[in-house]
């Protein structure tokens, strides 16, 4: 997203890309970007200049910052110009999962699953991304948009390996902080065993994509 927007900036514009580990950011040589190590939550605004930016943008951040959201999008308001506009794009996670009812691996999956209720089981909500329409009015957002898109994919594509590596890594955090249960890693082998047999298919998280202008 850095890149992208660095390049549609042209020479003579600017872009800024903030994360609270910039260790892969720090990959980007580009003349016209620039990388901070930077909380949204906690760390001052001053240095951005607030009401200064034509645009601020965020991508399967928020999601992850339980009860805080809404603090964030007030904080990425305040950077905004008059004019500006908020963009994020976020996802109801609750919703991944096997297609086919007559899968072997569909009624294990679903029963770990619990209709997303593995994710409230974790302190986030499932289906987040679609309530950021009414978040960003709240934080006095207007002329709001919004788009989700969802898609029905082989569990070796792309998206599956992603997945997999996502709920390995939820995993092994998890058992490093001493969480992971027995049964909780009973549950781990029943979301992961779909992932590894190509011959099933799942649905991805529909990713909402909102937008609104700071009046």
């Amino acid at each position: 997203m850095a890149k992208w927007l660095a390049q549609q900036v042209g020479e003579h514009g600017r872009v800024i890309a903030t994360d609270v580990d910039t260790t892969y950011l720090q990959r980007l040589t580009i003349p016209n970007l620039e990388i901070r190590r930077h909380n949204i939550l906690s760390d001052s605004l001053d240095e951005f200049g607030p009401g200064s930016f034509d645009l601020v943008c965020a991508r399967l951040v928020l999601f992850w910052l339980t009860g805080k959201q809404e603090n964030a999008i007030r904080r990425m308001v305040e950077c905004l110009r008059p004019g500006g506009w908020l963009i994020d794009e976020d996802g109801d996670w609750g919703l991944v999962a096997p297609v086919d009812p007559a899968h072997p691996h569909y009624e294990l999956y679903h029963r770990a699953w619990k209709n997303g209720e593995w994710w409230t089981a974790r302190g986030y909500d499932p289906l987040f991304g679609r309530k950021l329409p009414v978040l960003f009015e709240r934080c006095g957002l207007t002329n709001l948009r919004h788009k989700a898109s969802a898609s029905v994919v082989r569990s070796d594509s792309p998206w599956g390996l992603w997945w997999r590596q996502s709920l390995d890594g939820i995993r092994a955090s998890e058992q490093a902080d001493g969480s992971l249960t027995e049964e909780r890693d009973k549950e781990y082998e029943a979301l992961t065993a779909p992932l590894n047999d190509s011959s099933c298919w799942l649905m991805t998280a529909p990713i909402h994509a909102c937008w609104g202008q700071r009046i």
